[in-house]
């Protein structure tokens, strides 16, 4: 478009202002840019056969551009009230997004941090390398590229986390009343639940095998992917709020010795550390578990892997194992095999793509069955149906082999859970996993709880997070303690001034990510202030954003459907964020009577109307009645309505959207 525009045959001035997502609001927008311009004498055929080659070449346009399903929630579409931010909800531990989002593109970052660190312990830490499923759930993902969530929030910490500190005010101290609290585990899981408790006044103890806190992120992490400076931030915060610390525990501990020695909660966050061994045959020295690796390798120990290195998995700790060991001294080649194929990859994308960007050499179907410190002997593999996982089943192609020339083999084929431990103290299991109530996260033993990968195996860090939360607010209802307290996060916005930005932001599509954090934080489209996609995506423009009355609804604006301007098309249902269907699940007004009996859809139609009132048919969770308003909204008569929402809607629409009703 942008070609065609410049090339004079329609010259405009901003051709973003085409662009802008939404029906009928996008041709307006493209009306308003050629208001005033002559049309062209002739059609330039040659120059559009151009634009058309290189559109279809375009990476813009191509389908693959786009590497996630769905950003859709699970959830039910509510009635009412339904502005969300898909960002937020897709994050296990709820981070305010398009809150802190906006004052990085203010230039706030000390506020920002302030909204981050409300639900967030570990900021430095889920700033590099959390999984972001934030981005994976971004709105902007219907329209081009996600919002670049992780590394606002990194630019909040490297920019505001200082300044917040200097202001920050909390003053560490044990209530006498509550029991003591024993943390086994100083990784994601084991802090969050630990800082939580000791925000709340418990006294906290952490104990881990280690002789440093922060988990696998601090000891099999690598300093290219999260620096030790950043996480050991973290922890310091943590430890301001009266946490101890108890270093070298030993693994085999004793629930029943932790209790008599007067912690009556303890919070098991082990983590899932086991390696699953690989099948290999033959002779060979030349090997490494990922994590043994890794753990070297963080503590700069020197490990000597020859030239040329194999790499056996597709997960995140293959990714980091293979990245660190092109770092290592003395070697030129590091393949990383794997017996699927990329799309079935159990790592991140971006960590895959920054793993070939680094030399990895990537071999695809092949399946190591014997290594002799010279040579890799791989089993050819071919795809097969679908597993219960979503990921391809794969099989042998008989008598196919492929030898790679390897001199050390590291095997990252994933981790599981230690239970040996878990089991002795008398931990019930269920398919191989904790048998825990999921809501409190509590065992089957009184006031043992499991949280992180040692409950759910390899995961993420931010759910790890999330768990050590659940597990304090557990224990915290648990002895009546002093909730958890989260600020108020109104004093940073003002509604009207949010529906302002995001309406003048809404079309800067194609293209327009930043690497100035405060310009890609202008992208945000601040879903949980206002949404109306339903609205801006119906061609018909059956769907209607009703302005709220405010002492009634928590959003500025109420969707409404118009029955009669609806062809079916789909169009709000595929854009809603919600497991819903706008078109049948919001409140929906009728155009006859006929269209309104035969539906099954909670609306109203208006029956009859008259000087002073107006008599509607309503039908609420399926139940149909009659009642009159006024011309001011009010019901006349001795009418009983609980649903005061749906009461609300129908008087809103009524006293202010009288020209939607086709009885005129």
């Amino acid at each position: 478009i942008e070609q065609i525009y410049n090339s004079g045959i329609y010259p405009i001035t901003n051709v973003t202002d085409m662009l802008k997502p939404g029906g009928y609001y996008r041709l307006k927008q493209m009306a308003d840019c050629l208001d005033g311009k002559s049309a062209p004498s002739k059609i330039d055929f040659d120059y559009l056969n151009r634009a058309c080659e290189e559109a279809l070449a375009s990476e813009q346009y191509k389908k693959e551009r786009r590497t996630i399903d769905t950003i859709k929630l699970p959830d039910k579409l509510p009635v009412t009230d339904c502005y969300i931010a898909p960002c937020q909800e897709a994050c296990p531990i709820h981070q305010d997004v398009s809150e802190y989002v906006q004052l990085i593109e203010q230039g706030k970052p000390k506020e920002a941090m302030e909204v981050i660190i409300d639900k967030n312990p570990l900021p430095h830490l889920t700033g590099y390398i959390c999984d972001h499923e934030c981005e994976n759930h971004c709105t902007r993902w219907d329209y081009e590229d996600p919002i670049h969530i992780r590394e606002i929030k990194k630019e909040a910490v490297l920019n505001g986390f200082d300044d917040f500190l200097k202001e920050y005010k909390f003053t560490p101290g044990v209530n006498p009343d509550y029991p003591k609290v024993a943390v086994i585990g100083a990784g994601s899981a084991g802090l969050s639940a630990a800082y939580y408790l000791a925000k709340s006044n418990f006294d906290v103890t952490v104990f881990d095998k280690e002789n440093v806190s922060g988990g696998v992120a601090k000891t099999s992490v690598p300093d290219f992917r999260l620096p030790k400076e950043a996480i050991d931030k973290d922890i310091k915060f943590i430890e301001m709020h009266g946490v101890r610390f108890v270093f070298g525990f030993k693994r085999n501990f004793s629930i029943d010795q932790l209790r008599r020695e007067g912690y009556k909660h303890i919070c098991i966050c082990t983590g899932a550390a086991k390696s699953n061994t690989l099948k290999l045959e033959g002779e060979h020295q030349n090997y490494s578990e990922a994590i043994n690796f890794l753990e070297k390798y963080v503590r700069d120990e020197p490990v000597n892997l020859g030239k040329k290195v194999a790499v056996i998995g597709a997960g995140n700790s293959a990714m980091d194992a293979a990245r660190s060991a092109v770092r290592c001294s003395g070697v030129e080649n590091v393949y990383l095999v794997y017996r699927r194929t990329r799309e079935f990859m159990p790592a991140y994308l971006e960590e895959f793509e920054e793993t070939i960007e680094d030399g990895v050499i990537y071999e695809e179907l092949l399946m190591p069955v014997h290594f002799d410190d010279a040579v890799l002997r791989c089993q050819k593999m071919e795809l097969t149906d679908y597993d219960s996982d979503g990921r391809r089943k794969v099989r042998p192609v008989e008598d196919e082999y492929v030898d790679l020339e390897i001199d050390y083999v590291i095997s990252a084929i994933g981790e599981t859970i230690d239970s040996g431990v878990l089991v002795n103290n008398g931990i019930e299991f269920d398919n191989g996993y904790p048998k825990l109530n999921p809501d409190t996260l509590e065992s089957n033993l009184e006031n043992v709880y499991m949280g992180g990968d040692v409950y759910r195996g390899p995961s993420s860090f931010v759910q790890a997070i999330a768990d050590g939360r659940v597990i304090a607010e557990t224990i915290i209802d648990k002895e009546k303690s002093k909730a958890i307290e989260e600020i108020d996060l109104k004093r940073y916005f003002v509604q009207e001034e949010v529906e302002e930005r995001t309406d003048k932001i809404n079309g800067n599509i194609l293209g327009q990510e930043h690497e100035d954090m405060k310009l890609e934080s202008s992208r945000c489209l601040a879903c949980n202030f206002v949404c109306n996609k339903c609205v801006d995506v119906c061609p018909n423009r059956s769907n209607i954003a009703v302005k709220s009355p405010q002492d009634i609804f928590k959003d500025s604006f109420q969707i409404l459907h118009v029955d009669g301007m609806c062809n079916d098309c789909g169009n709000c249902e595929t854009f809603c964020p919600f497991n819903g269907l706008p078109y049948r699940d919001k409140i929906t007004l009728f155009w006859s009577e006929q269209e309104f009996l035969e539906s099954p859809h909670d609306g109203f139609y208006r029956l009859s109307k008259s000087a002073g009132s107006s008599l509607f048919k309503i039908r609420v969770n399926k139940n149909i009645l009659e009642v009159e308003m006024d011309s001011a909204g009010n019901l006349t008569g001795k009418q009983e309505f609980k649903d005061q929402k749906f009461l609300a809607v129908l008087k809103n629409t009524l006293e202010n959207y009288e020209y939607l009703f086709n009885d005129q």
